[in-house]
């Protein structure tokens, strides 16, 4: 007869893996940063090589450069954690500090350093050995622990803390933004020279625009045989139609999204994944690719764009509508749980209240976005106002007027989505 595994012993391993977990993802999370780092200093380093020593070469890191990269930004973030409260501690809640609550010296810290080294060689044994506080190999050589700082706040009340910008997390935060400003102004090619110096060359395009011609505000174009009024109301039902249709997919999987919701067995949390993950795919395709490929699926017109905007609609509304639910009030939850309710009846009459206000103001602001989103859309031929101003710009050069035109067709559009956004607002005032 098989025997009962131990629950004592159950126990202990899940409360040395939850002790063990947040250590390892805070170690992770400064890896990554200082890797990024490093990825930042060769692009650089790469940019200054190209641009001012060898125009048609490139500085390239040699096979044996990348093991001590990789090395070497573990190293750092090794040193992050033994010599400074680094950002990876802070965002996992970690601090170090020896055994009494205090601050570890340099030489608890260096010896912390020096044994970590020891401690990854023999980790089969001082991971899984029994020990106090679930120590590693360094905890205990070094007199010095990773303590949750949810856990000690009373003991580390009295320890007087340093300004943001002398502590690690902050001079690192400061180097990551700048950084990536760096980097960001070198990949994306600005120049404020050129642009200030060819402003002038752009001043006709922006008196023709502001000079709006409404010749065909409310007579159809003989081309498009359209007006920009026929074109506003089909941009607006085109909006409407994918908002409500969005709503509606999105709504009852938002349940299915939300953590507190299915958070409670490996199919719910299966479940979960998979919904999250749908969320994720398809709201990372743009809304004009979504297009492009209800063009070729139903063929050009507003039904195309009104489809790809309902698929990216149920998705950002489902994401949303799930953190919402996700961050409900868990007391009436319990309340209605412990009368026996079942578990749809507690969604029906302890979760939905809460959420509906909520559910509403973002589908209204959803309905703002869709109606801008609704332009950019005609461009893979999903009608609308869109299909007229793209028209008029692709005329520039054969008629006269052909920016006085999208003038007119920009103006109507701001004046549009400016009465959505005031007459939303004002509802979601109600509302929330």
């Amino acid at each position: 007869m098989a025997t009962k595994p131990s629950k004592s012993k159950s126990a202990s391993i899940l409360s040395r893996w939850s002790a063990i977990k947040p250590r390892l993802f805070a170690l992770f999370l400064d890896w990554m940063i200082w890797g990024y780092l490093a990825y930042g200093v060769v692009y650089l380093l790469n940019y200054y090589w190209y641009t001012n020593i060898h125009y048609y070469g490139r500085l390239t890191i040699p096979a044996w450069g990348w093991p001590l990269v990789f090395i070497g930004t573990i190293e750092l973030a090794i040193i992050s954690h033994a010599f400074s409260h680094s950002i990876g501690l802070n965002t996992f809640g970690l601090r170090l500090m020896t055994n009494s609550y205090e601050n570890p010296s340099l030489t608890q810290r260096l010896r912390r350093y020096l044994a970590w080294h020891l401690g990854v060689i023999a980790i089969p044994i001082t991971l899984w050995s029994r020990t106090k506080h679930n120590w590693f190999l360094h905890d205990r050589l070094s007199g010095t622990q990773m303590f949750p700082i949810k856990e000690i706040k009373d003991q580390i009340s009295t320890i007087p803390t340093r300004p943001w910008y002398k502590t690690n997390r902050g001079v690192m935060g400061i180097m990551l933004i700048g950084t990536t400003l760096w980097v960001g102004w070198l990949v994306t090619q600005i120049d404020l020279h050129t642009m200030f110096r060819r402003a002038g060359e752009s001043a006709y395009l922006w008196k023709e625009i502001l000079s709006p011609h409404f010749t065909y505000l409310i007579h159809p174009n003989p081309v498009l045989q359209q007006s920009i009024i026929g074109g506003m109301l089909e941009t607006l039902f085109m909006a409407l139609l994918a908002t409500v249709v969005g709503m509606v997919v999105a709504f009852p999987l938002s349940f299915l999204g939300a953590r507190n919701i299915m958070g409670f067995n490996p199919l719910g949390w299966l479940i979960f994944t998979v919904t999250r993950g749908f969320f994720n795919a398809v709201r990372s395709v743009e809304a004009l690719l979504w297009g492009t490929i209800f063009a070729v699926w139903v063929g050009f017109g507003p039904f195309a764009g009104a489809l790809a905007l309902a698929t990216h609609t149920a998705a950002a509304l489902g994401k949303l509508y799930s953190e919402q639910v996700e961050g409900i009030d868990p007391g009436p939850l319990e309340a209605i749980a412990a009368t026996g309710a079942r578990r749809w009846q507690v969604v029906l009459y302890g979760v939905v209240p809460q959420i509906i206000p909520s559910y509403l103001a973002f589908t209204l602001y959803r309905w703002d976005i869709n109606v801008r989103m609704a332009t950019v859309i005609a461009l893979v031929g999903g009608g609308g106002l869109g299909r007229i101003m793209f028209y008029y710009k692709n005329k520039v050069g054969m008629i006269p007027d052909a920016w006085n035109q999208v003038g007119a067709v920009i103006f109507v559009i701001v004046g549009v989505v400016w009465l959505i956004d005031y007459l939303s607002g004002r509802v979601r005032e109600k509302i929330v």
